[in-house]
């Protein structure tokens, strides 16, 4: 009886192996057949740019002299796809990719998606600063100049796989990302005295490698741990559904499924951004949260993380590409009490938009604020009421309850119901995001500031992509609260 029992249990046991295995290849297949009912594929989906830094380079490039000659050739073979490409079947009056249109990155002999560098007549100190995955340094150009205006050295680094074609992201690896981080933080490190800060600025995907460097810095005396992170919409948790897109990736090698390796092919007319996104991007930053992560936990553990900088972190309460709870949760509950602050904004909460916003995000705002383990500051951007669009910061200090209220100069721009993880490196004037006018217009789509009605199923582009709020109402605050923290350093 024993036997038959065992027999039958393992039968049963095959059987559900067998079922789940069936039903989750047969959704894979079925999501690859959907794709190829998409857009082609252009050549800045299938191109491969050869000079682009590796983290195998790492050994024979040493110096940011180095790496911006091999940028300055990465950009020569863009170039040279670019006038050698004969046509373009999908969005071509958007497109980034042919000089003259509006999308064109180079106006007036510059490239803002290209590294850069800012030196003051005399140093005060030096910061370097990471965009977010399918971004470019223009994402932080304006902390780039707030910083230079303080008097710091500034380098705006572009990381390996940005700022030229989508395509370079379906073969990188984070540990390129990582390789660079270092060379660049390396260089900044070097143009100081060591009485002066060092600071480092990590924007979305930014932000995890800026963690991943000051936490390796700690147990590698090559490496100068930084005085202080500043940290915009840190990737610290994505969706774990993003591992699964190995499957797709590699199911895309075949000719017939390789729509499989790209999430969505989309024209692309941001000039600083790329639309179209590749499996594997996703899949590497979750190689890299996933990373980060239980870096944080081993070092939380064994006392290593005691030595890390204190840590401002600036966050929407709702972020549809990260997740925020892991940035309560998997960083801040981990660190030390060393002056760290997570600064959250919160939605709108006008009463005419209470009725339709998620129970949840009222519980996310709610366990911040009360349920903190007291060891770092939190501040909050909300309304001073339902009835007025008006904003006040909410501030307790780490180790002091209650908070204490502080008007600001702000207020919500209406039909506006939150912020966004794209919206908070930029001001509301931005030239190519911002909701208003620009005081400077050098020519690129204004597309902060695209908004459109209609029906379904009628445009090129996703909906959503016109609907997500692309600049900060409150961008001046960010400013204004890193000079404070500079001030404090100097």
């Amino acid at each position: 009886m024993i036997k038959k029992a065992v027999r039958l249990a393992l039968r049963i046991t095959t059987f559900v192996i067998s079922s789940f295995l069936l039903v989750g290849i047969t959704l894979i297949l079925a999501k690859a057949m959907s794709a190829r009912g998409g857009p082609e594929l252009e050549w800045w989906h299938t191109a491969e740019i050869s000079a682009e830094f590796r983290a195998k380079d790492r050994k024979t490039v040493t110096t940011l002299e180095q790496y911006l000659a091999i940028e300055a050739d990465v950009f020569q073979e863009l170039e040279a796809l670019e006038e050698a490409a004969t046509g373009v079947t999908f969005g071509s009056e958007l497109n980034r990719f042919i000089s003259g249109n509006e999308a064109y990155p180079v106006k007036s002999g510059r490239n803002l998606n290209r590294s850069s560098q800012m030196i003051p007549a005399t140093s005060r100190g030096g910061v370097l600063l990471l965009h977010g995955m399918t971004d470019s340094p223009y994402s932080l150009r304006n902390i780039a100049a707030m910083f230079h205006a303080q008097g710091f050295y500034v380098l705006n680094l572009r990381l390996p796989g940005h700022g030229t074609i989508p395509a370079e992201l379906d073969k990188m690896q984070w540990q390129d990302w990582l390789a660079a981080v270092q060379l660049g933080a390396k260089h900044v490190a070097g143009q100081l005295e060591p009485e002066q800060p060092f600071y480092v600025v990590g924007y979305s995907n930014g932000g995890s490698l800026a963690l991943k460097y000051a936490m390796d810095s700690i147990a590698d005396t090559g490496f100068r741990t930084p005085d202080h992170l500043f940290l915009l919409s840190p990737m610290v948790g994505v969706s774990s559904l993003a591992k699964f897109s190995r499957l797709f990736y590699w199911l895309g090698h075949l000719e017939f499924f390789r729509h499989s390796r790209w999430v969505g092919i989309i024209p692309e007319y941001d000039p600083h951004k790329y639309n179209s996104f590749p499996m594997n991007a996703g899949l590497q930053g979750y190689k890299l949260t996933t990373t980060v992560k239980q870096q944080l936990q081993r070092m939380s553990g064994n006392g290593e993380l005691d030595q890390m900088p204190p840590v401002m972190t600036f966050q929407s309460l709702v972020d549809a590409t990260v997740f925020t709870a892991a940035t309560l949760d998997s960083l801040y509950e981990k660190l030390p009490s060393n002056g760290s602050e997570l600064v959250l904004f919160d939605i709108n909460r006008m009463d005419a938009l209470a009725t339709y916003v998620l129970p949840e995000h009222k519980l996310l705002l709610n366990r911040a604020m009360n349920q903190g383990s007291g060891k770092y500051n939190v501040s909050v951007l909300t309304n001073r009421s339902g009835k007025d669009t008006r904003v006040l910061e909410l501030r307790q200090v780490a180790g002091i309850p209650g908070f204490v209220s502080r008007s600001l100069p702000y207020s919500w721009p209406e039909d506006v119901y939150s912020l966004t993880h794209v919206a908070l490196p930029f001001p509301l004037d931005d030239e190519v995001y911002g909701l208003e006018p620009a005081a400077v217009d050098s020519g690129y789509p204004h597309l902060g500031r695209v908004q459109i009605l209609g029906e379904f199923g009628t445009l090129i582009l996703p909906p959503a992509l016109l609907q997500r709020l692309r600049s900060n109402p409150f961008y001046p605050y960010i400013e204004t609260r890193i000079k404070s923290t500079i001030a404090e350093d100097l």
